[in-house]
C-alpha cells in the first residue's frame, strides 16, 4: 500500500514539473514572439555562430519553444517532447555557463525584452550571471526527473 502511494507522489511530481516546464517555455516562446530584440541582440553577440545559424535560431525558437511547451503541458508525445524539452533546457543551461564565462551582460532575451514591469523577470531574472545557472540547472534537473521511472520495492 505504502509503494502505490509513493508511486503516486512520484507521478504527481513528474507532473507538476513537466507542465512548469512546459508553462515556462510557453510564457518564453510567447515573449519573444511578441519581442525578440533582446534574443537578437544575445545571439548576434556570439561571433563564432555563422550569420545564417544566428537567424535560424532567432527565427525559430520562439515557435519552437512554443511547440515544445504545448506538448509538453498538453502531456502528448511524451516520448519525443520529454527528450526535446531537455534538450532545450540543456542548451540553455550551457548557454547561461558560456554567457557568465564569456562576460556576456545584460539580458539574455529568455523571456523576450524584459523590463520591471514583467512579473517573471523580477521572479526568474534573464541576466547573465550566477543566478541564471543556477535556474537553468534547476530546470534541466527537473527535465532530468522525468526520465525516472520509480521501481517498486521488492516483496518479501
Amino acid at each position: 500500500m505504502k509503494s502505490m502511494d509513493a508511486k503516486k507522489i512520484f507521478s504527481y511530481l513528474q507532473t507538476l514539473c513537466r507542465v512548469i516546464l512546459g508553462l515556462l517555455l510557453l510564457i518564453a516562446g510567447y515573449l519573444k514572439v511578441q519581442d525578440n530584440t533582446a534574443l537578437l541582440e544575445t545571439v548576434a553577440y556570439i561571433a563564432w555562430i555563422p550569420t545564417v545559424l544566428q537567424s535560424f535560431i532567432i527565427d525559430t525558437l520562439p515557435w519552437i519553444e512554443l511547440f515544445v511547451g504545448g506538448l509538453l503541458v498538453a502531456g502528448i508525445f511524451k516520448k519525443w517532447v520529454i527528450p526535446a524539452g531537455t534538450l532545450i533546457y540543456a542548451c540553455f543551461f550551457i548557454f547561461a555557463i558560456y554567457g557568465l564565462g564569456s562576460g556576456m551582460e545584460g539580458d539574455c532575451g529568455c523571456f523576450g525584452d524584459v523590463d520591471d514591469s514583467n512579473i517573471l523577470s523580477l521572479v526568474l531574472g534573464s541576466s547573465f550571471g550566477w543566478s541564471m545557472i543556477i535556474r537553468n540547472g534547476i530546470f534541466v534537473s527537473m527535465a532530468g526527473f522525468l526520465f525516472l521511472n520509480p521501481k517498486p520495492p521488492s516483496e518479501k
